[in-house]
């Protein structure tokens, strides 16, 4: 395909983007416009008090309301049913990925590798970006209004104008096909062939461009409510660690983005002129850092929230206060600047020289400390609890806690230099991260919807055993999908391959089963959607993470 082809569905595709956006405003000042109407019949001086005062700050549940209206609960609600319907999404691609490789000779794409690369590449993207990250900004526009008690919800269109942007990059990313992994690394990047990037990575490159203006755009919004807009009577010591845990994780955001925003538009600039990274003066390993200050962020991004829930969750199930709140928002504050700093160990490999080994390697142990706070904060509550109710979400708490312990102790081991020289680039690192991102950014995510199921289903009760069906099993499958990675990786077993040495296939067996078990469980999560709007609503719509903040206190999320 020539450069000119390249021009003329790029400017297509172009137009067809600012259309969309044009409707979009369109029709969010036609909405203004008859709220300004409405406000003014009820004597109302200005919409936003109108709209707070009948819309804001109220339990809202899952249909088609929340997609027409723009205060934060809404949009929040916005991003929860995406996030879950890309979650499903990626997670058939990793099923059909793992499946793939029973046999050490690829089978089931057979002179047709590529397809796996595809895969690969569409279930990182869309868990980390749409799955990890989505829901993580749905609960925090969610839940921190009620937690904050804001006074003003008055950036619904700016929100909104973002939620649009960033789902419409993902659709992009979906349409693309493309077949770079999650990091776009050129020259691989560039080359627009189906054996390479893929033909239309460049839609691809435009639709991660798309996510990080919709994500910065929100993160901006949701760090603007939690410093301005909260209550005056909520003192910022006193803030919920799940605000603080948000407040860290955008701010993280905000600082790093950009990094990975400016690679992407420098290689969407090589596809018509190769001058940054694929030219005789430059290097590939330029784009490469410019990601990984990004890259590994995100990683964090994907678990802070996460940490600031559990601290939400564990008072319900323990009747417990935490243990230590100061040392809570001490962990996560020190995550922050720490993880900006270890970004470096994923390239140890790649000839930084032993200074710049030390250091990061250095930096790798350090990022520990904050994590060990952390994970002895969450034990303390534990341990000084009169009695803990095992509760589904709190099932979910309790095994995000072990699975982080053992992805951390894999996580510090990798950080030798030596022992990284051998592991970096197998299945230990697929295990190693695949132990935080089931227990904790998973794990935790399906804890906090049973949490929210009674407001989010506008009254309803989840069904108690499908619920612990689906915990159990994907407790269970994680474990032994992300431990058979792991020993296999430290046996030397290469990731990202759609074929392996048959001395592997014990190990990619039992990931496959385990990969198996894990989706078998998300079909009961479904089920439990599909049981429950088969009846009728029949209890409140509050829920247990808000009702310490404003409403009496009901006992466990409707279970």
């Amino acid at each position: 395909m020539s450069t000119t082809d390249y021009l003329i569905e790029v400017s297509v595709t172009i137009s067809i983007i600012f259309l969309i956006l044009f409707y979009i405003y369109y029709k969010y000042n036609s909405a203004k416009s008859e709220m300004d109407q409405v406000a003014e019949k009820n004597n109302y001086v200005d919409t936003g008090s109108y709209f707070r005062d009948n819309f804001g700050g109220k339990t809202k549940a899952i249909g088609i309301k929340p997609f027409l209206l723009n205060d934060s609960k809404s949009i929040g609600i916005r991003y929860i049913i995406t996030s879950i319907i890309f979650f499903f999404i990626a997670g058939t691609f990793g099923v059909i990925m793992r499946v793939s490789l029973v046999e050490p000779t690829p089978t089931l794409f057979l002179n047709r590798t590529v397809i796996y690369d595809v895969l690969t590449t569409q279930h990182g993207i869309l868990m980390i970006y749409m799955w990890a990250l989505g829901s993580a900004l749905g609960f925090s526009y969610y839940l921190l209004p009620s937690f904050l008690k804001v006074k003003k919800d008055s950036m619904g269109g700016y929100s909104s104008a973002a939620y649009w942007i960033y789902l419409l990059g993902a659709i992009f990313i979906v349409l693309s096909r493309s077949s770079t992994r999650w990091y776009f690394y050129p020259p691989l990047s560039i080359n627009l062939n189906p054996y390479n990037a893929g033909s239309f990575n460049w839609l691809a490159v435009l639709g991660m461009e798309m996510i990080f203006v919709g994500v910065v755009i929100a993160a901006v919004v949701v760090i603007k409510m939690i410093i301005m807009d909260r209550d005056d009577n909520v003192k910022i010591e006193q803030m919920p660690l799940f605000a603080w845990a948000v407040l860290f994780t955008l701010i993280m955001l905000v600082a790093s983005a950009p990094f990975f925003m400016l690679g992407l538009a420098m290689t969407f600039y090589d596809f018509f002129n190769p001058v940054f990274f694929v030219s005789s003066s430059s290097s590939p390993l330029s784009f490469a850092e410019m990601f990984w200050i990004w890259g590994h962020p995100i990683v964090y991004i994907a678990v802070l929230p996460q940490f600031g829930l559990i601290y939400e969750i564990m008072p319900k199930f323990t009747g417990n206060k935490i243990y230590s709140y100061a040392s809570g928002v001490l962990a996560l504050g020190l995550l922050m600047p720490l993880s900006e700093l270890v970004w470096g160990h994923h390239l140890l490999n790649s000839g930084f020289g032993i200074e710049w080994g030390l250091f990061f390697s250095t930096a790798s142990f350090l990022v520990v400390i904050p994590s060990a706070i952390t994970v002895f904060n969450y034990i303390a509550t534990l341990w000084t609890s009169a009695k803990i109710r095992m509760t589904v979400p709190m099932l979910f708490v309790v095994n995000g806690i072990f699975d982080f312990i053992i992805g951390g102790i894999t996580g510090v081991i990798q950080s030798n230099l030596e022992l990284n020289e051998v592991l970096h680039g197998t299945y230990w690192v697929t295990g190693h991260f695949h132990f935080i991102f089931l227990g904790i950014t998973t794990g935790i995510g399906f804890a906090t919807i049973y949490m929210l199921f009674p407001s989010l289903t506008d009254g309803r009760k989840y069904n108690v055993r499908l619920a612990y069906w689906h915990f159990t099993l994907t407790a269970i499958g994680s474990f032994i999908m992300s431990m058979g990675w792991t020993v296999g990786g430290f046996y030397g077993m290469p990731r990202f391959v759609a074929g392996y040495f048959a001395r592997f296939q014990a190990f990619q067996d039992t990931a496959i089963l385990g990969g198996v078990i894990v989706g078998v469980a998300q079909l009961f999560f479904l089920a439990n959607i599909f049981v429950t709007y088969s009846k009728k609503p029949s209890i409140p719509t509050n829920n247990a993470l808000e009702d310490a903040y404003n409403l009496p206190v009901l006992e466990n999320g409707g279970e």
